[in-house]
C-alpha cells in the first residue's frame, strides 16, 4: 500500500513539475507580441574598433535586421568582450533585449550605451538612447521615466 501511495504522489509531483517546465519553455520561446524595434540596429560604430570586433558588429547588425535577436545578442556580446567602450554595441544590445521582451536588461544596456556615448561626446547617440527609452516606455509596462531623467 505504501508503494502505491508513493507512486501516486510521484506521478502528481512530476506531472506538476513537467507542466511548469513546459509552460516556462513555451513562454520563453514565444516571440514578443510587438517588437518595439523591428529594424533599426545601428550599422556602424562611431569609434574605431578592431577588425574582428568590426566583423562581429556588422554581422550582428545584419542578424538583428533579419529578426534573429537572440543570435544578434550573442554576436554583440562578442563585440563587447573585445571593445567594452563601443557605445553602438551596447545600444544594439538594448534594442535586441527590448525585442525579445527583456526590458530590464534593455534599460541597463541603454544606460551603458548612454554612458559610452557621453564619454565619446556623441550627443546624437545620447539623443537616440533617450528616444529609444521613450519608445520602450510607450510599448511596455516597465517604468523608464526615472531612467530617462538620469540621461
Amino acid at each position: 500500500m505504501e508503494v502505491s501511495n508513493f507512486i501516486v504522489w510521484a506521478v502528481v509531483v512530476f506531472g506538476i513539475g513537467g507542466f511548469a517546465i513546459a509552460a516556462m519553455l513555451s513562454a520563453f520561446r514565444k516571440p514578443v507580441a510587438k517588437t518595439p524595434f523591428p529594424t533599426g540596429a545601428i550599422a556602424q560604430p562611431s569609434i574605431p574598433i578592431s577588425d574582428t570586433a568590426m566583423t562581429a558588429f556588422v554581422s550582428a547588425a545584419s542578424t538583428f535586421d533579419a529578426g534573429d535577436y537572440r543570435k544578434a545578442l550573442d554576436q554583440l556580446t562578442q563585440v563587447i568582450e573585445q571593445e567594452p567602450n563601443c557605445a553602438e554595441a551596447w545600444h544594439n544590445i538594448g534594442l535586441a533585449y527590448a525585442n525579445v521582451g527583456d526590458n530590464n536588461k534593455a534599460v541597463r544596456s541603454f544606460l551603458k550605451a548612454g554612458d559610452a556615448y557621453d564619454k565619446q561626446g556623441t550627443q546624437a547617440g545620447i539623443a537616440r538612447v533617450k528616444q529609444d527609452l521613450e519608445t520602450l516606455k510607450a510599448n511596455c509596462s516597465t517604468d523608464t521615466s526615472t531612467v530617462t531623467q538620469t540621461l
